[in-house]
This record gives structure tokens, C-alpha cells and sequence, in this order.
């Protein structure tokens, strides 16, 4: 069963937002593209208040794991701070997880946003204390100089606006490039979306759930992991993976009995490096994985590691369509009550 669940309020103008590393640290990225992200929230009405260790580095992480863990409690107990974003993703956010104070957190409902390796964070403060927490953009996605028009309405629809009935369907372009490696940051490299892949029709209802594919693994038969029971499942992966390595997360999944408890799979945009062919795709993948289940598939859909991202609340009531090839948000993932 899903935990009661607890809507944090939406972001309203003038609001702070908290700014943590809880694996990688921000010194990665260049100091002209943060303060561009810095900028960006701030010409949202925001003000962005950066953790201690944001830019520290201690080994492959941003500050040791009590380091880290304190200043996440820290953000949820200051009540001046309304939401929570990541800089980065990283490896390392799981260490984490026994140090939180997740009855602060159910005290203190704040958003808290970001994707890949904050998975763990994400599923895990919702698996212990039912707050809805969101998979989407890091604070280094406001670092491009052409931030998608996409991933910023589904931000400002869902977070801002705390629209109902949310509905998303496919972006008109796609991006992969390394943008952050070229001169003076670009331009972006966008091609045609050609849409979703329909592996297996349907249209079904369930409770979004979901993240990084081997996060989520990584959380296996720990207390950490929510149940799936009657669940939409979203899954995304990143560029650093064979072929091989996806058809392990997709059977491991299978083994684990989740297949026999959702409602639907809704899979992010692979990255090119992980170069599927016709001989050894991501339909024979799925095929043998799910095979026995009727449920809905699709792939191709804007989130994971490539541009642009949609904001996928963990923990709200969803259909999936695939004729009408969208996805709804039933109802809305913030509270409008400050």
C-alpha cells in the first residue's frame, strides 16, 4: 500500500529555495553557469539559498555523509525555506538515507526536487513519510542558456501554479549534446521528436512512482522502497549504461514481483550512448521482461538524461493514454495552503 499521502505547498513569489549536493558536488559546473540558474529562479521571483557544502568536495562527493545528510535536515527545518532542489545527480545520495529525520520532514512538507541519483532521496522520504516529492530538474538544468520551453512550463504548471489535471504529451524537439563542454555553452543540438513508442496499448490509472532505474534497484529490500501496488512506474536511465546493463534492471524488476503490481511502465528517453540496434533493442528487452503482463508500455518520453524534462510528482493519481499518447495528473501535486 502507498503511505498517506502529504501535499507540500506550491512556490509562490518571494519564496525561498534551498539549494543542496547530496552526491556530486556543484564545483563541476562553471561558475558563470550557476549564477545563470541563480538568476533564472530569481527572475521567477525566487530567492535561491545555497547549502554549506554545495561546492566543497570531499573524495567523489560534495562533504562526508553526516556532512550532507545535516544539511538536508537542515533545509527541511528552516522554515524559511519553501522547496529543495539538487544541484547535480551523482552516486551517492543513498548514504544518506539512515541519517534523515524523516519526522521532521512529515512536520515540515517542502518540495523537493531533482532526478537520477536523488531517486533514492525522493522515494525514500516518500516511502517513510508519504510526502509527495518530485522527479525533474536539478538546479544545474537552469544552467542552460536554452532551457527548454517545456521542462520550465511543466515546472511552473505543476510547482508554481499547482495546475489540476496537468496533461503532458510529447515535446516538438529533442536535445542530448553536451552543451556545458562548448564554447560560450552552445548552441544545442535539437532534433525532431518523432514521439513516444507504444510497445503495449492501454489506458490505465495509477499512483506515480519511479526514477532512475538502478537507483531504484539500489533500494531493493531495504525499508527505503515504496510499495508499487496499483502504480504507474516511471523509469529513466542514464547514457553510462549497456545494453546489457538495461536488459539486468528491466529482468531484476521482474524478479522482484513489480510487474505483478503496476498498472503501467512509462519509460524516459535513453540516451544514444547506449546504442540499442534492431538486433538488440529495447522491444526485446521489454518483450522477455514483461512477458505474461498486459499492462501499458511506452518509451521515448521526455524525462531522464536528456532536454527537455517534465516534473514527475511521486506519489499522485496519473493516467496514462497511449492513444491519445499523453499522460494526466489527476489531480494537483501541491497544497495551495501555505
Amino acid at each position: 500500500m502507498h503511505p498517506e499521502r502529504i501535499k507540500p505547498p506550491r512556490l509562490s513569489p518571494g519564496d525561498k529555495i534551498g539549494v543542496v549536493c547530496p552526491g556530486w558536488s556543484a564545483n563541476v559546473i562553471a561558475p558563470q553557469l550557476w549564477q545563470y540558474a541563480v538568476d533564472k529562479l530569481k527572475n521567477k521571483g525566487f530567492e535561491v539559498v545555497e547549502g554549506q557544502y554545495v561546492h566543497t568536495v570531499y573524495g567523489h562527493t560534495t562533504g562526508t555523509v553526516r556532512q550532507r545528510s545535516d544539511e538536508l535536515n537542515r533545509m527541511f527545518n528552516d522554515p524559511d525555506i519553501k522547496a529543495i532542489m539538487a544541484g547535480i545527480g551523482g552516486y551517492s545520495s543513498h548514504q544518506l538515507l539512515p541519517y534523515l529525520d524523516y519526522e521532521a520532514i512529515r512536520r515540515n512538507p517542502k518540495i523537493l526536487m531533482g532526478f537520477s541519483d536523488i531517486t533514492s532521496l525522493s522515494l525514500a522520504i516518500y516511502a517513510k513519510t508519504g510526502l509527495v516529492t518530485f522527479n525533474g530538474p536539478v538546479f544545474s538544468t537552469f544552467c542552460q542558456t536554452e532551457l527548454p520551453e517545456y521542462t520550465e512550463k511543466c515546472f511552473d504548471a505543476l510547482l508554481i501554479a499547482g495546475q489540476d489535471r496537468l496533461t503532458l504529451g510529447a515535446s516538438e524537439s529533442w536535445a542530448e549534446d553536451l552543451w556545458f563542454q562548448k564554447e560560450n555553452f552552445g548552441p544545442r543540438e535539437w532534433k525532431k521528436n518523432d514521439g513516444w513508442i507504444i510497445h503495449k496499448p492501454g489506458n490505465v490509472k495509477g499512483i506515480s512512482i519511479g526514477g532512475e532505474i538502478s537507483t531504484v534497484l539500489l533500494l531493493a529490500g531495504t525499508e527505503y522502497l515504496p510499495q508499487f501496488d496499483d502504480s504507474l512506474l516511471f523509469l529513466e536511465g542514464s547514457g553510462g549504461y549497456s545494453v546489457g546493463e538495461i536488459d539486468r534492471c528491466f529482468t531484476h524488476l521482474r524478479h522482484l514481483g513489480v510487474y505483478e503490481n503496476i498498472r503501467g511502465l512509462v519509460i524516459g528517453r535513453f540516451p544514444s550512448t547506449i546504442e540499442f540496434t534492431e538486433d538488440d533493442s529495447l522491444e526485446m528487452i521489454l518483450e522477455e521482461a514483461t512477458k505474461g503482463y498486459d499492462f501499458p508500455i511506452v518509451s521515448g518520453v521526455d524525462f531522464s538524461h536528456t532536454d527537455p524534462i517534465m516534473t514527475i510528482p511521486m506519489g499522485i493519481l496519473c493516467e496514462l493514454d497511449t492513444t491519445k499518447r499523453n499522460i494526466i495528473y489527476l489531480e494537483p501535486a501541491v497544497s495551495h495552503i501555505a
